[in-house]
């Protein structure tokens, strides 16, 4: 999790995501996602969740941008090692949010008393 020291939101940032090639186009990419996206928002109310794809890689963008609603927020140039530039991605998690039940601006307490009736509703499932 980090937060934007210019406007002090929460949000999460995925470094790198990968699927071996065997395992591809089963929505795997998009659960992990997913799950990640809901984690930040469940622990850390996290507004939104950013990454980093090279511009060439066409699979990726189409990944974020159409199943995962992403949108590009800017153009690093240079951003990788060998010169290609990268998009900077964000997704809203207000849809994660909603979906779970969270307010936008839960506190911490608030989280914590969630995450534990949580903990407590699969301790009564056992």
């Amino acid at each position: 999790m980090e937060e934007d020291p210019e406007d002090s939101v929460p949000h999460g940032h995925i470094t790198s995501l990968a699927v071996k090639r065997s395992h591809r186009r089963l929505g795997l990419a998009q659960k992990l996602m997913d799950q990640a996206s809901r984690a930040m928002v469940e622990n850390f109310n996290a507004q939104y969740v950013s990454l980093h794809v090279r511009k060439s890689n066409r699979a990726a963008l189409h990944l974020y941008t159409e199943n995962l609603k992403f949108s590009i927020s800017e153009i690093e140039p240079k951003y990788y090692a060998d010169g290609e530039d990268a998009y900077a991605m964000k997704r809203d998690l207000t849809e994660f949010r909603e979906k779970y039940g969270l307010k936008s601006d839960a506190s911490v307490d608030q989280l914590e008393f969630s995450s534990s009736q949580e903990l407590q509703k699969l301790k009564n499932q056992d």
